[in-house]
């Protein structure tokens, strides 16, 4: 259920760390430490490391833990996209960097955001680490203070965790609050596209366990083009109806298509798409009772090819 705090059970993929009820446990090997082998990535860390996987598979929500070094030079990061294409590291890096969030993909390391340079390693101490997924919006927190945010896709995948260093580290009360992710709906708001919205987008999107959100849902005080960037941020997937020439929309599916939000376009048959988007995969339906059901069920496989 979502909101609620998820138990987990964790597998080493990678060495043997101690994997106890509420406390995994990080030993390196006994080597030279002056002959020891270093890494190409984030703060250059020593080859001896640990990965685990839990049980749990995570898009959005919170996830929250304590971390022990007694070393500053060690690593504790949590692993988003675990087993994907480019998984995401979060959590605490070393040296230049005393956090990090950062891509990883083809064996290289892609930086996406660091703070705490020069920042003396906090050793032999509990620190709490708090990291938030919204969208594909990412904020870590040290001891109730946000330190980084960084933009990056996340996909629904297996929760993994990290350990690396030339000393013991130990990572405990690992929970995690996930939230429902978010299908942010673009499209002209006319009774034709009321009608698609409610009998077919919304309820198919709300059976994948989205929660499905209409620019108009949106709307505040404030200025109208932030509070649908800031939805679209929010989102973990855009559904855009491009069939009439509307220039709002075409403006949200650009800043969709410009932050690599995965966006599903539909639009009715026959629609002559405009060049900058003919490329793109397009979902053809035709208006009627028939048209609608087949709009459906490609819409459910885009979906499930998103959370597969």
């Amino acid at each position: 259920m979502y909101g609620t705090s998820k138990s987990l059970t964790w597998v080493a993929i990678n060495g043997a760390p101690s994997i106890r009820a509420k406390e995994i446990v990080y030993t390196p090997p006994t080597v030279d430490p002056d002959a020891a082998p270093k890494a190409e990535g984030p703060g250059a860390a020593p080859k001896s490391f640990n990965v685990l996987r839990a049980n749990l598979y995570f898009q959005s929500g919170e996830i929250s833990f304590e971390v022990h070094r007694k070393s500053g030079d060690s690593l504790c990061q949590i692993i988003l996209n675990a087993g994907l294409e480019r998984e995401i590291f979060v959590g605490l890096g070393l040296r230049a960097s005393t956090y990090i969030i950062a891509g990883f993909r083809a064996s290289k390391w892609e930086p996406i955001a660091s703070a705490g340079w020069d920042v003396p390693p906090r050793e032999g101490e509990w620190i709490k680490v708090h990291i938030r997924v919204i969208g594909s919006t990412i904020e870590l927190s040290v001891d109730g203070v946000r330190v980084l945010t960084g933009t990056a896709i996340i996909e629904k995948s297996q929760l993994g965790l990290f350990l690396s260093g030339p000393e013991e580290v130990r990572a405990r009360n690992i929970e995690v609050n996930e939230q429902r992710p978010q299908a942010f709906v673009v499209m002209q708001f006319t009774e034709e596209f009321d009608t698609l919205y409610r009998e077919v987008i919304k309820p198919t999107c709300e059976s994948f366990g989205y929660e499905c959100i209409r620019a108009d849902d949106v709307y505040k005080n404030g200025l109208i083009i932030t509070d649908i960037t800031s939805s679209i941020r929010a989102a973990s997937v855009v559904v855009a109806d491009i069939t009439p020439n509307n220039a709002n929309v075409f403006y949200e599916v650009g800043y969709s298509h410009a932050i690599m939000k995965p966006t599903i376009l539909l639009a009715e048959k026959g629609r002559d798409l405009p060049f900058d988007v003919s490329a793109f995969r397009t979902v053809f339906y035709e208006n009627t009772i028939g048209g609608k059901t087949l709009v459906e069920e490609r819409l459910r496989k885009h979906l499930t090819g998103l959370l597969n």
